[in-house]
């Protein structure tokens, strides 16, 4: 089998949070009160290119959610929420900056190694890095093996007998983003992913004798 899927990566519009430089993980903190302004231009993009989802997931979070109804009205009823695309959850150091923890040894270990040094109160990386391979499991995998039934091929690509990839609308947060991309596309790493407020990323994911790859097609 060789199939593939293009997925269009959103993070969630800017919050007060994000203002502030505070940690922001499972918190369900809204957006600025002027999100509608900020994200118009990504809004924009996807009416100008015509963009059809196939599939839209979203996190669970109001963050998120509402950067949806902003970006794609038409796509709420369509979208599926998943609380297991949240951002990870910093536990006992949500809402706190970098200032109010530096002195702190058990941040600065963090810092250095988040593999493996958990925040109080906070989830394990390697549960948050779980979560997120469960909803590719879960919820990619099937698109990519076709197992929803769906004919995926557009009217010009029929005429050709080329498959034509499905289009996927997900709307998550930072760490989710660079979990996906740091897993599936080569030379790329955890910290080394940059996605800002309401910014749009596509990966295309190829599913190849079994193995799940990825390449960045716009950032």
């Amino acid at each position: 089998m060789n199939s593939g899927l293009d997925l269009y990566l959103v993070r969630h519009g800017r919050t007060q949070w994000n203002m502030e430089k505070r940690y922001l993980g499972h918190t369900d903190v809204p957006l600025l009160s002027n999100a509608a302004s900020e994200l118009k231009p990504l809004r924009l993009h996807i009416e100008q290119e015509r963009l059809t989802f196939q599939y839209v997931f979203v996190s669970d979070l109001i963050r998120a959610v509402h950067t949806l109804q902003i970006i794609a009205p038409h796509l709420v009823d369509q979208a599926i929420r998943d609380h297991r695309i949240r951002e990870y959850h910093f536990g006992e150091w949500e809402g706190s900056t970098y200032d109010m923890l530096k002195s702190n040894p058990a941040y600065r270990s963090w810092i250095d190694h988040p593999e493996r040094i958990t925040p109080p109160g906070a989830e394990a990386f390697t549960a948050f890095r779980e979560r997120v391979s469960q909803f590719v499991d879960n919820r990619l995998l099937p698109i990519l093996e076709n197992k929803h039934g769906m004919d995926h091929r557009s009217e010009h690509t029929c005429a050709s007998k080329d498959i034509s990839y499905p289009k996927v609308l997900m709307v998550t947060h930072g760490g989710v983003i660079r979990q996906l991309m740091s897993t599936y596309v080569q030379n790329s790493n955890f910290n080394s992913v940059v996605s800002g407020p309401g910014e749009l990323q596509v990966l295309r994911l190829r599913l190849q004798a079994g193995q799940l790859s990825g390449e960045i097609l716009y950032k």
